[in-house]
């Protein structure tokens, strides 16, 4: 290919690196008619895909709003049946198989695609390749996405041709997260040069090329492959010589090089092939040849002959169902435009055809008027549809026509009131004077009280707590005037309904907390056996739990908030009471749990709203020592944040992402990410504002500024008592300002502070608490001998808990203090294991500075601790566990109440990352990772790790 040499050699080097077992993803990005179709359709030639497995798909404007469209073309080829992919697979692979349902995009079909994917790199290199990616279905890309992720040792090349003028939508995220990854590469087609387009010119012309000739033609085409291959082509057609004499001719072909292009194509045709063309380009590929010949005003046959005389002219594909380029379908729409009735009468064929609402609807978002009754139905059809589909912003342009055509005011209000729901999940700035206009206007009591519910959860998006606040005291008030007989039990959920929004969005303000607190104290504990009572649980567990009062009272209220089915599931039951779950350290399914929490809100399609689940989720794996997970989790859901419009405050997905990255030690970067937080309302927040002090304020320490750090500190303990928050482990100010007081040489003051740290940790009661309390008392002891009694406590009390993080801590601390009292064995001993812990953790401030005492003190350190069973997911792991303990498939399935197929996919996962091929090996693989940790003489028992609950 002339001038695309880079870009073949970068082919040539992804295929070799995916022929050697690394992953690799290239995207050949650039405009309409580059050239990227043309060098994707010949890697199945390229030498160094031989002996490859090579799918390809070439994106279309109709696959953008069907689930995994694309993942089906895929693997078309391959003429699977249904019993060869598991089976969330299968409605992926299988539309047609009853039930005919539309694919879900969760955890068990992705990871089933990724094991069909493996199976296939099992046997030889795979290469995926997708042409016109920015026409790819979301779920698709998600696909890919996931995949990529799990690749790096896998023998795998995905190569996307992606248009550079069209990077929106909803799959604007997933493919801005496959360009992210360590394994992409992106590649800009950019323009040929005037050497490139002269080589053109000399291939189509075998006379002398003039130079203006060739100046003319890269002036025109603008370097464009397509356009100058169309207008070399339309050059010869009119016998233009390539000398001096035909700079003029280039000038003037090229003012509308496609355009014209089509034009003398279908010049001299008959009046009805030009109609049919028009038709095409109007009503899309889906079109069929009776709803074509409709709009065209011609029979079918004379259609099947027009087409016919389309592809002769190269206007149309051979196939004949389509153009044979977008471009082209442009061009004709310019060339042959269509009067406003023939768009309105291609809206009525494809209305009376049946043809899907919003192919209708899109037509009549081209007119400028809408005054027909039948158009408001199909315009909130195709609304509908579109919200069902997680596209939104589509949803949006739907229902702000409707208002143009719909004249009544009830149905107006409606339609207002969905507007703004649904304009919520994009701009809540835009969506809360829709909203709150029509409580002025809304008069059936249950629609207002749906209404204020909506306008209630877009201000807090929209950091209006105290307005939503207001208006659902005002419901409350008013649903709360009946009484005695004339509350029935409807009345009585929605009332609770209402007032445990009220104390969720009013917790999460400085200012209305203590309204809540002083609330929840006033009411009886409700039952649970309704979604609003359940609801009213989490919030009373999630107050209480900031409160730090005692952790046995507030899991029993949390966990009964979690007893629904799993279509009963409310995105705020989960989410309160798994914050409660989380700071009380009750394990026990809490990341499955976390992580269903999270897809309920992604399936939504509320992007603010996801990335705001995923950052509470990032904070759910950092508590529990997964650092890195944790990490890359709260980086997505910043990223998310950052790329959606009218996300709001950026304040939780950044201070969990900085927090992620102090541990991992990139203290500089988690400075930055700390700056980029929105602070608009940032400083009432309850929970935002004490977790960014505490993050600064530990940045602060580690970049050896104590007196900042500490001021810090404080400022985030006064704001926390100001409000009535005292729970110890929500953000340890007390022991970390303790530590740095003490530090600083201001005991007395450190002293103090952990003695009140001592109060509320046991109250609070869990194991993380009472063992960051006894650290602090070992880091403000008189000596040394004292530190090393209060730390090994801390030690044995963390050791039996979930706090990884805290243990490694504690066991650096007192290695440390050790190494002061001269017992150097028993240092490096705890030194070893904070390493161990850390590494396996991913903090490495801690297991650096652990690992240089241990040198200090005389010890010998290995390489870190990389365990492969680091690398499993929690069900891999519990699966596996159960399966190395003698369980059957059947019986883990039956025990975690998930499908046999789910496990036998989680065992597959298991044997890859563990590397054994079979049930006998577990066993030794799963105790593999606690070897160093025991092995040491002399050591008390250590706790197995994978096995903390």
């Amino acid at each position: 290919m002339v001038g695309r040499s880079r870009e073949c050699a970068a082919l040539a080097d992804g295929l070799a690196e995916a022929r050697s077992g690394r992953a690799r993803c290239l995207v050949f990005r650039g405009p309409s008619g580059v050239g990227k179709s043309r060098l994707l359709s010949g890697i199945r030639q390229h030498e160094s895909a031989r002996g490859c497995t090579v799918l390809r798909a070439s994106c279309s404007e109709v696959d953008f709003p069907s689930n995994f469209a694309v993942v089906r073309k895929l693997f078309a080829p391959l003429q699977l049946g249904a019993d060869d992919v598991a089976s969330p697979v299968v409605p992926v692979l299988f539309p047609a198989l009853p039930p005919a349902i539309q694919p879900a995009v969760d955890y068990a079909v992705l990871s089933g695609l990724h094991s069909l994917a493996a199976k296939l790199m099992s046997t030889a290199p795979l290469v995926l390749v997708v042409d016109d990616a920015h026409w790819c279905d979301e779920a698709s890309l998600r696909w890919l996405d996931f995949l990529l992720r799990r690749a790096d040792d896998l023998p795998l090349l995905v190569v996307l041709g992606d248009r550079c003028d069209e990077l929106e939508g909803t799959a604007q995220a997933a493919r801005s997260g496959i360009v992210a990854q360590r394994a992409s590469t992106v590649i800009e087609l950019g323009p040929l040069t005037r050497t490139d387009v002269g080589e053109v010119v000399a291939e189509v012309f075998s006379e002398r090329v003039d130079c203006g000739f060739v100046d003319a033609c890269a002036r025109t085409s603008g370097g464009n492959p397509g356009l100058l291959n169309r207008l070399l082509d339309d050059l010869v057609r009119a016998g233009v010589r390539p000398g001096s004499e035909g700079v003029a001719a280039v000038e003037e072909v090229g003012r509308d090089v496609l355009a014209a292009s089509v034009l003398s194509r279908l010049a001299g045709q008959p009046e009805r092939v030009r109609r049919v063309a028009a038709a095409m380009a109007v009503l899309g590929p889906a079109a069929g040849p009776e709803t074509v010949a409709a709009l065209a005003g011609a029979t079918r046959w004379q259609v099947a002959e027009a087409l016919g005389v389309l592809r002769r002219c190269d206007v149309v594909a051979a196939s004949g169902a389509d153009f044979v380029h977008d471009t082209v379908r442009t061009a004709v729409l310019d060339a042959l435009p269509m009067s406003e009735a023939d768009r309105l009468r291609a809206a009525r064929i494809l209305n009376d055809a049946g043809r899907p609402a919003v192919e209708v609807a899109d037509h009549l978002l081209s007119l400028p008027e809408l005054d027909q009754m039948w158009m408001a139905g199909v315009l909130r059809d195709a609304a509908a549809l579109s919200e069902r589909q997680g596209t939104p912003q589509t949803a949006v342009r739907y229902l702000r026509r409707v208002l143009d055509v719909e004249v009544s005011e009830p149905q107006r209000i409606r339609v207002r009131a969905d507007l703004g729901r649904v304009l919520a999940q994009l701009d809540p700035y835009a969506a809360l004077p829709i909203l709150r206009e029509l409580l002025n206007k809304v008069t059936d009591p249950d629609a207002y009280v749906s209404l204020v519910l909506s306008f209630s959860m877009t201000a807090v998006t929209a950091q209006r707590h105290p307005e939503a606040v207001r208006v659902l005291g005002e419901v409350l008030a008013m649903l709360s005037t009946k009484t005695g007989r004339d509350v029935s039990p409807a009345h009585h959920e929605l009332c609770l309904s209402v007032e445990s929004m009220l104390l969720i969005i009013g917790a999460g303000e400085r200012s209305t907390f203590a309204l809540v607190r002083d609330r929840i104290e006033e009411r009886p504990r409700p039952a649970g056996s309704t979604p609003a009572e359940r609801r009213m649980l989490a919030a009373t567990s999630y107050v209480r739990s900031l409160r730090g009062e005692p952790s046995g009272q507030v899991v029993e209220q949390a966990r009964a908030a979690l007893s629904f089915q799993a279509n009963d599931a409310d995105p705020w039951t989960e989410r309160c009471s798994l914050f409660a779950l989380h700071l009380a350290d009750v394990t026990d399914d809490l990341l499955p749990a976390a992580r269903r929490s999270v897809e309920v809100v992604k399936n939504m399609g509320a992007r603010s709203d996801y990335s705001y689940s995923l950052s509470c989720y990032a904070r759910v794996l950092l508590h529990l020592g997964d650092v890195r997970e944790a990490a890359a989790e709260a980086q997505t859901a910043a990223e998310i944040c950052a790329q959606t419009s009218g996300a709001g405050s950026t304040a939780a997905q950044f201070t969990a992402w900085a927090s992620a990255l102090v541990e991992q030690g990139h203290v500089e970067q988690a400075d930055e990410v700390l700056d980029r937080i929105d602070r608009a309302w940032f400083e009432e927040s309850t929970l935002e504002w004490h977790y960014f002090l505490h993050t600064r304020a530990r940045v602060r320490w580690i970049q050896g500024n104590p007196a900042a750090a500490s001021d810090l500190l404080l400022r985030c303990g006064q704001s926390m008592t100001d409000v009535g928050i005292g729970n110890p482990v929500f953000v340890p100010w007390r022991t970390d300002a303790a530590y740095l007081l003490a530090s600083l040489g201001r005991r007395s003051e450190a002293a103090e502070l952990v003695e009140r740290d001592g109060e509320a940790a046991q109250r609070w009661g869990t194991a993380r608490a009472i063992g960051r309390h006894l650290m602090a008392r070992g880091a403000i002891a008189e000596d040394a001998a004292h530190a090393v009694e209060w730390l090994t406590e801390a030690v044995e009390v963390l050791s039996g808990s979930p706090a990884w993080l805290e243990e490694a801590r504690a066991q650096r601390r007192l290695g440390a203090a050790l190494l002061l009292t001269g017992d150097v064995r028993g240092a490096r001993k705890h030194l070893r294991r904070a390493v161990d812990l850390a590494t396996l953790c991913g903090s490495r401030p801690i297991a650096e500075s652990a690992r240089a005492l241990a040198v200090t003190a005389g010890g010998r350190m290995g390489q870190p601790l990389r365990s492969p069973v680091d690398l499993l997911t929690g069900s891999e792991h519990r699966v596996a566990t159960m399966a190395a303990s003698g369980a059957s498939n059947r019986e883990i399935a039956e025990a975690l109440f998930v499908t046999l197929r789910t496990v036998e996919t989680h065992l597959t996962n298991a044997y890859r990352k563990l590397r054994v091929s079979r049930r006998a090996d577990l066993p030794t693989a799963l105790g593999g990772s606690r070897t160093r940790l025991q092995q040491h003489e002399h050591e008390v028992e250590a706790v197995p790790l994978a096995g903390r609950r």
